[in-house]
């Protein structure tokens, strides 16, 4: 386990809202990082094509995902892919965010935990 790490805000969730939400962190002069259970990019790497997204006729979800992460990469952000966090600590002025390999504190914490499918129970879904 790596030792604490000190940031201005720590996000919970790395799919479009999470990635967002880090860029304006950066933007705003935060040191940031984003801790996503999966990859970056959330459900929308899962869709087909996207023809929804103002700036894009029409994208793959998996190509839009990787423009989200690579935007919010070079903006400063620090993303951990691959990171679930299993416990929090919330209350006092620093909040402690431990995952399954570090633990890290922070003055503010976002979540953005997103969605999941829904599963009904039967084999092989």
């Amino acid at each position: 386990m790596r030792v604490m790490e000190s940031w201005d805000v720590i996000i919970i969730g790395g799919g479009s809202a999470g990635l967002a939400a880090g860029i304006y962190a950066v933007r705003s002069g935060l040191k940031t990082l984003i801790l996503e259970e999966k990859l970056a990019g959330g459900t929308i790497a899962d869709a087909p094509i996207v023809v929804n997204y103002p700036g894009f006729a029409e994208i793959s979800g998996g190509e839009l995902a990787e423009k989200m992460t690579t935007h919010t990469r070079k903006l400063g952000a620090v993303i951990h892919d691959l990171e679930q966090v299993t416990e929090l600590e919330l209350m006092g002025e620093k909040k402690i965010v431990k995952t399954s390999s570090a633990t890290y504190e922070a003055k503010a914490v976002i979540f953005s935990t997103g969605s999941h499918y829904r599963e009904i129970g039967v084999k092989g879904e």
